[in-house]
């Protein structure tokens, strides 16, 4: 039930909390209380100051006290620089961040009082009422539906430049509904660009041309101006005159000496004239920042990913945002609707197949990236060759990441990785999401993977616990009751976030962070897992040199060792 009707005794209060205030100060002329259509409580008043009127309504929500009232304008006006947009509620001195239930509607218009009071100093001087907190980035956009994003280093480009230049720009713009997301791209004419963006290219984005105009003056009249017709845009910007002649639409950015720097879309009203749209410009910091990782040494390696499903698909994306850019993937499966529930990709990825379509998911985290594709099933019915070259390209990469959990694959994985001496990571899924095992073979530090996989084995029988998960499909598991246990997107998520991890580590290069080289992880109390998240370290025996074992055949004369082989005769 409705607030006020059940706190009959703090309704009393509010009202007469709003009397003792009109009868202290004489800039409140009116209040009335009313209630709304669906029994909110809302008290309508008028503030002046310097002769002006501002009709305010007080709109108590459901859950006061608990929550603050709302103080908005009357009409869509924007009253303050303290305001949720035109015609959005007035930020005041309490507020849901620092609320105290005994605080009353009364107060909150004194509040407000003093805020319009202080944005109006009666000599006409500008001033402002500092703010008593930061809003964050996405509540400042609430109501900037036309936003222009800047890498980092647009800027700084700059340097060095004339003061007064006017260069093309490239630009790509997403739409939904009335909004705008424009990127920048480029500045510089096309083929002489002296500033490119290394971020990545939004997905379905238009092109767009414009230009950056660097100038002394003091451009004010158009930084200012809030958008809409400009009859003499072409007086105020003479270096627009030909490009407002022409059909398309022109995306202007202004940098003036000041650093001051807007932004518009310059459009077309029903008459031919220039339309101004303002544009929010948001300067991007550096993606760095918000790594741990060493990305400078993750990017120079390259690592191949052999299985581009749940795990290979989630350790490839968090590889990508870790830094790493160079990518072999190798799958020979195609995108099915029943992959969205596990898979790092989604629906655009139907009927693609995986390798490819992870691919596109890499290159749309990462501007840079360089991705070789293979669709090849390691042991598969391919061509011979075929599967030489794909074992070679597998090879040459820095590290292995095997994610397939089937033998085959494994073990010629396991053969690149011990011929061309480079770290393997692996991993795998326990039938029904009961947990999983990651595991890393390095070269003269591990045993050789195919040696390392079978001390995992021997590790698991000796725990002394049978393991009843049975034949089958290893993400399914027939438990004596209940229905079947399903790994889900989270459960295969935990160990694919592990698998990176191990990967990372090894890439990064100095001392490892992990003691073991294995680790069991459990997502159920099952099998040897006490309960959800129990670890179980792995230990390897030490391990033997990764050099293939052959027969010194230094100085020996070659030719008759080919016709021992080939039964012919040689000079």
């Amino acid at each position: 039930m409705t607030w006020w009707l059940v706190d009959r005794h703090r309704a009393r209060a509010e009202k007469a909390a709003f009397a003792a205030l009109q009868e202290e100060h004489d800039w409140l002329k009116g209040v009335r209380f009313k209630y709304l259509e669906d029994l909110q409580l809302c008290v309508d008043v008028e503030v002046t100051h310097g002769g002006e009127k501002f009709p305010l309504a007080v709109r108590y929500p459901a859950t006061f006290p608990d929550t603050p009232p709302m103080v908005v304008p009357y009409g869509e006006q924007r009253l303050s620089a303290h305001q949720y947009g035109a015609g959005g509620e007035l930020c005041l001195q309490w507020r849901p961040d620092n609320w105290d239930s005994s605080v009353t509607g009364a107060m909150m218009v004194e509040s407000a009082h003093a805020l319009i009071e202080g944005e109006r100093p009666i000599d006409d001087a500008p001033a402002t009422v500092p703010s008593a907190h930061k809003p964050s980035l996405g509540a400042e956009l609430r109501f900037e539906s036309w936003r222009l994003m800047v890498p980092q280093g647009a800027w700084s480009s700059l340097d060095g430049k004339l003061p007064e230049l006017m260069v093309e720009i490239s630009l790509l713009e997403t739409a939904r509904q009335m909004n705008r997301v424009t990127h920048l791209r480029t500045i510089g004419a096309e083929g002489n660009e002296f500033w490119k963006s290394h971020q990545p290219a939004p997905a379905n984005a238009a092109n767009r041309t414009g230009y950056l105009l660097r100038t002394e003056q003091d451009m004010s009249h158009l930084a200012l101006y809030p958008g809409g017709v400009v009859e003499d845009l072409a007086k105020s910007v003479p270096e627009l005159a030909a490009t407002l002649v022409k059909p398309d639409w022109t995306f202007l950015i202004l940098v003036e000496a000041n650093g001051r720097k807007t932004a518009f879309d310059i459009l077309r009203n029903k008459d031919g004239m220039p339309l101004l749209i303002p544009y929010r410009i948001i300067e991007e910091g550096e993606l760095v920042r918000r790594s741990a990782s060493n990305r400078e040494a993750i990017g120079k390696s390259r690592v191949a990913i052999v299985g581009c499903g749940s795990i290979g698909s989630k350790v490839a994306a968090s590889l990508a945002r870790a830094g790493l850019r160079k990518f072999v993937l190798v799958d020979d499966d195609i995108f099915l609707t029943g992959n969205l529930v596990r898979n790092e990709l989604d629906a655009r990825a139907i009927g693609w197949h995986k390798a490819e379509a992870l691919r596109d998911r890499i290159e749309h985290m990462v501007s840079d990236a360089d991705v070789v594709t293979r669709r090849v099933a390691l042991g598969s019915q391919d061509a011979a060759a075929t599967m030489e070259s794909t074992l070679e390209v597998i090879g040459e990469c820095d590290l292995i990441v095997e994610a397939t959990a089937n033998a085959t694959s494994f073990n010629l994985s396991a053969g690149a990785a011990k011929r061309h001496r480079k770290p393997m990571v692996w991993a795998e899924i326990f039938g029904g999401g009961v947990g999983g095992i990651v595991a890393r073979a390095r070269p003269d530090v591990d045993p050789v993977p195919l040696a390392a996989r079978n001390e995992i084995v021997s590790w698991c029988e000796d725990r002394g616990v049978p393991w009843d998960g049975g034949e089958g499909d290893s993400y399914d598991l027939d438990r004596n009751c209940g229905p079947p246990f399903i790994a889900d997107d989270a459960d295969v998520s935990v160990i694919a976030a592990h698998t990176a991890r191990f990967v990372i580590d090894i890439l990064q290069g100095g001392e490892t962070a992990f003691p073991y080289s294995a680790y069991a992880i459990g997502m159920a109390k099952e099998w040897i897992f006490a309960a959800p998240f129990d670890t179980w370290p792995i230990a390897f025996r030490p391990a033997d040199p990764w050099d293939p074992q052959v027969e010194d055949a230094a100085g020996e004369d070659i030719f008759p060792f080919f016709a021992e082989m080939f039964n012919e005769e040689h000079p």
